[in-house]
C-alpha cells in the first residue's frame, strides 16, 4: 500500500512538471514594463569567421518577446537564395534559412525594432550580428543619419537605409538577374531600379535616426532611406516616405586618420504614380469640390483664369470664385447656373503638386451628377477656424487675424471692430478667397497688448440697435520674452536656409526627443557668406536645422526617383538651442560646435 502511494505521488509530481514545462505563458505581476527588450546572448558569436553555410542561430532576450514577429523583423545582407525564417519561443528568437548561404561571404544580420516585448516596447536600437562563411570579414562600414520627424520618434517608427550597387559593378551581381530591365543591354543597366529591386545591404536607424552598417565591400552605391511600413525591405514609393543621399557613394578604405563622410537623408513623398483629378463632389448648390490625388499648389490651379471648368454637351461653365476650407487641401470652386439632375464633366488643364509633378492630362477630368440640395439641408455658414485661437497667450506682434468660414462669405456684408487694450483701432479686412478673411490693424499692435476682436450685428430683439459678438480675445507676448538670433552657418551661402523649430515642454537635452512636442517655426535665408538674422523670436528651446535650397522653394526636399535625384544636403547640431531673451544672441555663443553644411 505504501509503495502504491509513493508511485501515485511520483506520477502526480511528474504530471505537474510536464504541465509546467509545456505551458507557454509570459510571467505575470509586477509594475508596468516600459523598458525596451535587449539581446542578452547569441548562439552565433559576433564578428566570427569560418561559420557554417547552414544558417541556424538563436538569440536570447532579457524578457519575453512577441510570439509572432512580423515579416521583416530580421534582415540579412547581402541577399540570400533561400528564405530567412524566424520563430519566437518565450524570450528566444530562432533565425534560420531554408537554403545554404554563399561560401566566403561576409553577412550582416540585423534585428529591427519590429521585434517588441509583450507590452509593445520595441528594441531601442537595431541589433547587428556580423559573421563570415569564409576566413575573413569585410571590414568597411557606412555611417548614416536620417532626419526624423518628431511624430515618427514618438511612434517609434524608424526607417531602414538600403544600399544598391551602382555602376558597372551591377553586372556581376547574380541576385539582380530577376530585376534587370530586359529592354536594356547589360552594359546599360548601371542605375538601380529602387522601386523594383531588393538592396544589396540594408540596416535600420536607432531611435534618433542614426546608424551604421558594417561588413560592406568597397564599391559605388546608391543609398536610400525609407520607412518600411509593410516590412518587405523594399521601397514602395506609393505608400512609404523616402530620401536619397548624394550619389554615387564611393565606399573605400579611408586614409589614415580620416573617416568616411556621414550619409544624410531627409524623408519625403517620392511617389511615382500619376497626379490626377480623382473626384468631384457637391458642398452646396454652387460649391463644387475638386479632389486631387496629391496636395495641389493653389497658384498652379489659377495660373490661367479658365484653367478649371465643367462641361455639359456643348456648354462650358467657368467658376466665378474659389476657396480652400481650413484643414483641407481640396479646392472648392463656385460654379453658377448648374442644372438639376444633369451630368457634368469637371476638368482642369493644368496643376502641379508641392514637388512640381504635373497633372496627368489623361487623368485630369471626372464626371459628376449635379442635384440641387434643398436650402434647409445646407449647413449654415459659420467660422470653422480662427487664428490666433480664442484665449491664446504669447501671440507675436503684427500677426493678422484670420477667419476661415465653411461657406463663401463676403467681407462687405460683415462689420467688425478691433480693440487693443480696450481702445478701438481702425482695421483693414482683406478677402483671401471666397470663404476666408484676413484682418489687419491700421496701427499694428505691439507686445504686452490685450486684443479683442468682435463682429457687430443687429440686435435680435430691437433691430435698430446693434450688439458686439466677441469672436476672439488673446494677449500678445511680453516684451521681456522677445528674442532674436544672428550668426553664421559653417559652409553656408545664399542658397542656405536656416530653420528654427520651437520645442515645447522639453528638457535641455537631446535625449528628451521621445516626449517633446513642437511649436512654431521660423526660417530665413543666409547671405552669400552664410550670415543670417531672425527677429521676432521667443525665448525658449529650439531645434536648429539648415539646408542647401538648390531649387529655391524654401523647403528641404528628399530627392526624386524619376529623374533620379539626391535630396538637398542638411545639417543639424546634436544639442538643442537654448535661446534667452534679448537682441544680442549670437549662434556661436549658444552652440560651440556647429556641423558644416
Amino acid at each position: 500500500m505504501k509503495n502504491n502511494y509513493t508511485i501515485l505521488l511520483i506520477l502526480l509530481i511528474l504530471a505537474i512538471l510536464v504541465q509546467t514545462c509545456a505551458s507557454v505563458a509570459p510571467p505575470s505581476g509586477g509594475p508596468e514594463d516600459k523598458l525596451p527588450p535587449r539581446v542578452s546572448g547569441s548562439t552565433l558569436a559576433l564578428n566570427s569567421v569560418n561559420q557554417s553555410v547552414n544558417l541556424d542561430l538563436t538569440l536570447q532576450f532579457d524578457e519575453w518577446i512577441v510570439q509572432k514577429p512580423p515579416n521583416g523583423a530580421v534582415a540579412i545582407s547581402p541577399p540570400i537564395s533561400g528564405k530567412l525564417r524566424i520563430e519566437a519561443n518565450g524570450d528566444k528568437l530562432r533565425i534560420y534559412s531554408t537554403e545554404p548561404l554563399d561560401s566566403n561571404t561576409t553577412y550582416n544580420l540585423t534585428v529591427t525594432n519590429a521585434i517588441r516585448d509583450l507590452q509593445g516596447n520595441p528594441l531601442e536600437k537595431p541589433f547587428q550580428i556580423l559573421f563570415s562563411t569564409g576566413s575573413f570579414l569585410d571590414s568597411l562600414k557606412a555611417n548614416f543619419s536620417v532626419l526624423l520627424q518628431d511624430s515618427l520618434i514618438k511612434k517609434k517608427k524608424f526607417p531602414v537605409v538600403a544600399f544598391y550597387p551602382f555602376g558597372a559593378a551591377r553586372l556581376h551581381k547574380g541576385y539582380l538577374e530577376k530585376f534587370r530591365d530586359s529592354t536594356l543591354k547589360a552594359e546599360a543597366d548601371t542605375i538601380p531600379r529602387i522601386i523594383k529591386e531588393i538592396p544589396l545591404y540594408i540596416a535600420q536607424t536607432d531611435s534618433l535616426g542614426n546608424g551604421v552598417l558594417q561588413g560592406m565591400q568597397a564599391g559605388s552605391y546608391l543609398a536610400v532611406a525609407f520607412l518600411d511600413e509593410n516590412n518587405n525591405q523594399k521601397l514602395d514609393a506609393a505608400s512609404e516616405i523616402a530620401g536619397i543621399a548624394d550619389f554615387p557613394f564611393k565606399l573605400t578604405e579611408p586614409k589614415k586618420g580620416k573617416t568616411m563622410p556621414l550619409l544624410k537623408f531627409s524623408l519625403g513623398d517620392l511617389d511615382t504614380s500619376s497626379f490626377s483629378l480623382e473626384a468631384v463632389s457637391q458642398r452646396g448648390n454652387r460649391e463644387i469640390e475638386f479632389s486631387f490625388s496629391r496636395n495641389t499648389v493653389l497658384d498652379s490651379l489659377f495660373k490661367e483664369k479658365n484653367n478649371c471648368f465643367v462641361l455639359s454637351g456643348k456648354d462650358t461653365i467657368f467658376p466665378s470664385d474659389f476657396y480652400v476650407e481650413a484643414n483641407s487641401q481640396n479646392t472648392v470652386f463656385l460654379i453658377d447656373n448648374l442644372k438639376n439632375d444633369s451630368l457634368y464633366t469637371a476638368r482642369c488643364l493644368y496643376a502641379k503638386d508641392s514637388l512640381g509633378r504635373q497633372l496627368d492630362t489623361a487623368q485630369s477630368s471626372t464626371k459628376f451628377k449635379f442635384k440641387k440640395i434643398p436650402e434647409k439641408e445646407i449647413t449654415p455658414t459659420f467660422i470653422s477656424k480662427m487664428e490666433p485661437a480664442k484665449g491664446a497667450s504669447d501671440v507675436l506682434p503684427d500677426l493678422p487675424i484670420r477667419l476661415y468660414y465653411n461657406h463663401p462669405i463676403s467681407a462687405d456684408s460683415l462689420k467688425f471692430r478691433l480693440y487693443v487694450n480696450e481702445d478701438s483701432v481702425k482695421i483693414e479686412v482683406k478677402q483671401l478667397d471666397a470663404a476666408n478673411l484676413e484682418i489687419l490693424a491700421d496701427t499694428a499692435w505691439g507686445t504686452d497688448s490685450k486684443i479683442k476682436f468682435v463682429q457687430v450685428e443687429k440686435d435680435s430683439v430691437v433691430d435698430t440697435l446693434f450688439k458686439e459678438k466677441i469672436l476672439t480675445q488673446f494677449n500678445t507676448i511680453s516684451k521681456l520674452k522677445m528674442a532674436s538670433l544672428k550668426g553664421e552657418i559653417p559652409g553656408g551661402d545664399d542658397e542656405t536656409v536656416v530653420v528654427l523649430q520651437e520645442i515645447i515642454g522639453a528638457a535641455k537635452s537631446k535625449h528628451s526627443r521621445h516626449s517633446r512636442s513642437l511649436g512654431r517655426q521660423w526660417q530665413t535665408r543666409c547671405d552669400d557668406s552664410g550670415n543670417f538674422e531672425i527677429k521676432g523670436l521667443l525665448e525658449g528651446i529650439y531645434n536648429l536645422l539648415y539646408f542647401r535650397d538648390f531649387n529655391g522653394d524654401g523647403r528641404l526636399t528628399a530627392g526624386s526617383i524619376y529623374p533620379l535625384k539626391a535630396g538637398e544636403p542638411w545639417a543639424s547640431p546634436e544639442e538643442d538651442l537654448v535661446l534667452p531673451h534679448g537682441d544680442d544672441n549670437f549662434l556661436k555663443d549658444l552652440l560651440k560646435e556647429l556641423p558644416e553644411l
